[in-house]
């Protein structure tokens, strides 16, 4: 079998030796291909499993080694059927999309902004923000070293003005945070818990229509993105998030 042939197929220069020379042999091992080849052995073992994937090559086990060799030749044209199938899928989900921009750009103009906060300082024009636009809002991931970063006296001062405005949150947490959670939980602060662990330094708050991306490292930086269609998807993850959750 001609390398050229293989090439055409897809299989990169590597590859195609590799399988050409197993062809030649019926079955090797790694170290067999590796003399045959003239390969570093980096080069035969990542081949191989690459033909592996695409399932031109199958190996057993004898004694502790593994023993490679070329699948059955209709693999070949199985292979290619494969990847029609994902280009078809792809076609398909590039249609769906292309539909989906021409009707966001055929719908009104929507600002989109995004502004950068940095620091404890940055972070608190943040949350004021939060009070200044006075909508119910939603938290995923709230770690507890934004309780040390931004004081004590911070958030009883802000929890104070948001109760005052009738501002509901909803906050989902890790597990491990359930004990901590107790002490802010009240009729303004609804908390729920996943099983599944979210980054202990990020916080995703959505409110109106803005998205907020917090990194609470040693010095804070938020990505704040004002766009309706953004916090919308963000608002129905958040709900898929909470009816997963436990109380």
């Amino acid at each position: 079998m001609e390398e050229f042939k293989l090439l055409q197929l897809g299989l990169n220069r590597n590859e195609a030796k590799v399988y050409r020379i197993l062809l030649q042999l019926g079955q090797a091992s790694a170290g067999e291909l590796i003399k045959k080849t003239e390969f570093h052995r980096n080069i035969v073992y990542d081949n191989l499993e690459k033909l592996i994937d695409k399932g031109l090559v199958t190996f057993i086990i004898e004694g502790n080694i593994k023993i490679f060799q070329a699948a059955p030749p209709e693999m070949i044209t199985e292979m290619l059927d494969k990847e029609q199938e994902q280009l078809n899928e792809k076609k398909k989900l590039a249609e769906e999309l292309k539909n989906e921009a021409i009707k966001l750009k055929s719908s009104h103009h929507v600002q989109q902004e995004a502004t950068i906060y940095r620091g404890v300082r940055g972070l608190k024009v943040l949350f004021n923000d939060t009070l200044n636009v006075g909508s119910d809002y939603y938290v995923i991931g709230a770690p507890r070293s934004s309780l040390e970063l931004m004081g004590s006296a911070f958030w009883e001062n802000y929890n104070l003005k948001r109760v005052q405005k009738k501002i509901v949150v909803k906050m989902l947490f890790n597990e491990d945070l359930r004990r901590w959670s107790k002490i802010i939980q009240s009729k303004k602060t609804i908390i729920k818990f996943l099983s599944k662990k979210f980054d202990g330094l990020t916080e995703t708050i959505i409110y109106g229509n803005k998205v907020a991306f917090i990194v609470w490292t040693e010095k804070p930086i938020a990505t704040l993105i004002q766009d309706p269609h953004l916090a919308s998807n963000y608002r129905k993850y958040f709900h898929a998030l909470w009816g997963q959750a436990k109380i």
